[in-house]
């Protein structure tokens, strides 16, 4: 069945369901085998905390008091909870290792990254750049990412350190978890600081996507976590390095995710407004020399640096990069109330099939029912993502704990709000949220421990088994990767867990050709075969001096100009030969048929 209609049938019944039907049909399509998991042992957890509330208090017990040396004492924290993330990672290289970029965003990401590391934004158009089309990157009038610089910084620092991308990736998850230690020091006692800190690590820092793909959700999280985390200090004690830690990271924010960042900051800039308007700061001059300035600083630097991106990347200061990718091949924008968008749809025909999928979630503005359809995965995915159902009990408690603490409660509410509009749904979206939740979180931690004993002996038994039982939810991502035993949900980005495929096909194309003396082009021949989620053609900054050229086979003559400008290469060509279905489909794009081999001098002109 062709794209459109097969996207016309699921939105006619999307029409006729109700929002029952709806909810039902999302948990259905979004339980995997970790997620049922956790949900099975939550309500094995609550059970025992009402009928055996005492069981393994002993334990437990012994373990506060190992624990101790760490529980007060702020600088430890912070370096235990980073070691931790370094360690646990660390352990697991063996089975994981450096995971490959293979979604479109990732390899987009790593592009922007190897052009920030090579000192430029963005590289000059290729002459023969229509080979090279690519998804999420331009062409003209530039050669570039269309993501935000941002994104790929990480990238860049890791190829700097240590010629390896994905450096950067493990570098921001690590500082990020040191980040939430920090940043709940501010919100919480001292010891559910660290608690939250070691919760981070164990549900982001091994198996997820944030530390296994190229998406970049924790350097995001990591610039929302110094917003938030100067928040209490500057409010308590105004101090010039609470405001340059807020003003970096509202940079951050500002040159990952700009929109999303903003649905932090307006709250956060609100709270503190209205504090300064309430007289509780002693000295209001100073205090906006202290903080105001460093992050009215950061915020000039950030909104230069985008207008020299964007003027780089589209020789417009006002236009963004990504906005002329999605004028140039997407069929949707970026959010749900944005009229229709006037693309051109350039690229080979393959390329229409895609964005035609990827552009579907834009019609559920198309009634109430389909925007309820649109809301409710954002909803269940923020919760699974961040939170999960180990964990929500202590997440409810905390939002009933808070619910005179209007910042608390109502930056969620309010960010969500502005999220509802957006198009399309991934964890890194939410990425600003995160350390709201996490707070929220951890105020249900210490509610709950807070409780009277001998009348609610079940809430601590709660507060002491969440954290362990989220321990041993690491069995069983471990256990799939030692065993070989693909059991879980091996490339879901959408959830905590897992992120353990890692992409073998054009690695191993790759791999192939650079065991070989030379340097190498290789002509991929597209067709009604290509698999809807996964490209073979994307190439490094400077394509002429790669070791390895990708390019699209065009026409007989352009092929055959192409093949000429790099005489001095060997020629191949790849061609798949089985359909591998749309986005969303369980192919993996290493096994589907593929023909790969050398062609005759005569056969590439």
């Amino acid at each position: 069945m062709p794209a459109s209609a097969q996207i016309q049938e699921n939105l006619q019944r999307l029409h006729e369901a109700g929002p029952l039907e709806l909810m039902a049909g999302q948990l259905k399509n979004s339980l995997g085998v970790f997620t049922l998991a956790e949900m099975v042992l939550a309500a094995i957890l609550v059970a025992v905390a009402f009928a055996r509330p005492r069981t393994g208090s002993a334990v437990f017990a012994w373990a506060e008091r190992r624990l101790g040396w760490l529980a007060h004492h702020r600088a430890r924290q912070i370096l235990a909870v980073g070691l931790l993330a370094v360690a646990l990672r660390a352990i697991m290289l063996f089975w994981l290792g450096v995971p490959e970029p293979a979604v479109f965003d990732e390899t987009s990401i790593v592009l922007q990254g190897q052009t920030l590391a090579l000192g430029r934004l963005a590289n000059p158009p290729h002459a023969f750049w229509q080979h090279f089309e690519t998804f999420y990157v331009n062409q003209l009038p530039a050669y570039a990412s269309m993501y935000f610089p941002g994104r790929g910084a990480p990238l860049a620092l890791g190829l700097l350190i240590a010629d390896n991308a994905w450096i950067g990736v493990w570098m921001t998850m690590v500082l990020m978890c040191m980040a939430a230690t920090w940043m709940l020091q501010g919100w919480v006692v001292l010891p559910m600081a660290l608690l939250g800190g070691v919760l981070v690590t164990l549900r982001l820092a091994v198996f997820s996507g944030w530390i296994n793909t190229y998406y970049g959700g924790a350097f995001t999280a990591l610039g929302a976590m110094l917003v938030v985390g100067a928040m209490p200090r500057i409010l308590r004690e105004p101090r010039w390095r609470h405001g340059v830690l807020m003003g970096l990271g509202v940079f951050i924010l500002m040159i990952t995710r700009p929109y999303e960042g903003m649905l932090l900051c307006i709250p956060v800039g609100v709270a503190m407004l209205i504090r300064l308007m309430q007289g509780r700061w002693h000295g209001a001059g100073a205090t906006l020399g202290r903080v105001a300035l460093p992050v009215m600083l950061m915020v000039g630097a950030g909104g230069a640096l985008l207008l020299q991106y964007n003027q780089a990347t589209t020789g417009d200061r006002f236009k963004a990069a990504y906005e002329l990718n999605r004028q140039t091949y997407a069929s949707a924008p970026a959010f749900l109330i944005s009229p229709p968008l006037k693309s051109l749809n350039q690229g080979p025909e393959y390329f229409r099939n895609y964005f035609e999928v990827e552009g579907s979630k834009y019609r559920y503005r198309e009634s109430p029912v389909l925007w309820l359809r649109s809301a409710l995965p954002k909803v269940f995915y923020t919760w699974n993502f961040y939170i999960g159902a180990i964990l929500s009990v202590a997440f409810f408690a905390g939002v009933w704990s808070v619910r005179r603490n209007y910042f608390l409660w109502g930056t969620p509410v309010f960010f969500f709000a502005g999220y509802f509009l957006e198009t399309w749904n991934f964890p890194q979206y939410t990425a600003p949220l995160f350390p709201l939740l996490l707070i929220l979180t951890m105020r249900g931690f210490q509610w709950l421990r807070s409780r009277d004993r001998a009348t609610l002996p079940a809430a601590l038994f709660l507060a002491r088994a969440m954290p362990a039982a989220t321990l041993a939810m690491l069995a069983l991502p471990v256990a799939s990767l030692v065993t070989g035993k693909h059991f879980l949900e091996s490339n879901a980005v959408q959830t905590t867990c897992c992120t353990l495929e890692i992409d073998k096909l054009r690695p191993r194309v790759r791999d192939q050709l650079l065991k070989t003396p030379g340097r190498d082009l290789v002509l991929v021949k597209d067709g009604p075969h290509n698999p809807t989620g996964y490209e073979m053609v994307h190439n490094e900054p400077d394509i002429d001096h790669a070791e390895i050229v990708w390019a699209h086979r065009l026409d007989a003559v352009k092929d055959a100009q192409l093949q000429a400008y790099f005489a001095d290469r060997r020629v191949w060509e790849f061609e798949w030969l089985a359909p591998s279905g749309n986005v969303g489909d369980d192919d993996r794009p290493q096994e589907v048929p593929y023909r790969f081999e050398p062609l005759p001098l005569a056969a590439a002109k």
